[in-house]
């Protein structure tokens, strides 16, 4: 479904975008896929705290199927540009509540990263669903009085609030709902039971100047390269989601695995 211009704008004025059954018919795979993953990685979930896996999508062929889903694809066309970049994804079953947080400290102004969560659970305000401050990824007073009192809490504090009491927008989804998030946007959640499963994609726009592929470049690549540590979230280090890519996904995977070479061919050269 091609986003009307109506919703792209919302999505840029308030830095996220709710889309309800976008992907409701492909909620019984995804479950299964999600629990695939865990298991491959020998990872079991206790209950006591949030596990991950990443990278996520990139670990089995089904999942990364999903850079080729027509619906995935005209949503963050709409969104990002058809020339977007696939710049990793995680997976987690969540556990309890979550401080208040931004995904990234991405510069104002710059590249355009967002985040397209799946959660595969029904979800309510009182049981963990994603909770965001409309507004809070634009740069100026709001945004850096965030900044500021990082994770919210001495804010809250100060004038005797808690985080769930912050003014905010509750996203209430069943399985298939899609909520789509800039990585600057605030966002929380509370009451939330020990197993709530959910993964994501991370975008962002085709980084076309020099400042947005430096943008680019901070996002997927380590703070330290070494042979252990080739790269954070770059595509590529999995041969599935190249082995299986389709010339479409490779159009979105192509400059972050660009940058990943070029960067690696310099650090190759100092050894």
């Amino acid at each position: 479904m091609a986003l009307t211009p109506q919703q792209c704008e919302f999505f840029h004025s308030f830095g996220y975008l709710v889309l309800p059954g976008l992907l409701a018919d492909d909620v019984d795979w995804m479950i299964e896929e999600h629990r695939k993953v865990f298991e491959k990685n020998g990872i079991v979930h206790d209950g006591t705290k949030r596990t991950y896996v990443v990278p996520f999508i990139d670990q089995t062929e089904k999942l990364c199927t999903l850079l080729d889903h027509p619906k995935v694809l005209e949503v963050l066309g709409s969104l990002l540009g058809d020339d977007f970049n696939y710049v990793g994804s995680d997976g987690s079953y969540y556990s309890g509540n979550t401080s208040w947080h931004d995904d990234g400290g991405q510069r104002p102004g710059g590249l355009v990263f967002a985040k397209f969560h799946i959660y595969l659970d029904t979800l309510t305000r009182d049981t963990g669903c994603i909770r965001v401050i409309p507004g809070s990824h634009l740069p100026g007073g709001w945004r850096d009085q965030l900044r500021e009192n990082i994770w919210l809490q001495p804010f809250c504090e100060s004038i005797g609030v808690a985080g769930t009491d912050i003014p905010c927008v509750a996203i209430e989804n069943e399985p298939g709902d899609v909520a789509v998030l800039n990585h600057t946007t605030y966002h929380a959640s509370f009451g939330g039971g020990t197993a709530r499963r959910h993964f994501d994609l991370n975008l962002s726009s085709r980084a076309k100047t020099e400042e947005e592929i430096a943008d680019l470049e901070k996002f997927i690549l380590p703070g330290e390269r070494t042979k252990e540590k080739p790269s954070k979230y770059a595509p590529g280090e999995q041969d599935i989601m190249l082995g299986t890519a389709t010339p479409e996904r490779m159009r979105h995977l192509e400059q972050v695995i660009e940058r990943e070479n070029l960067d690696r061919a310099a650090w190759e050269a100092t050894q």
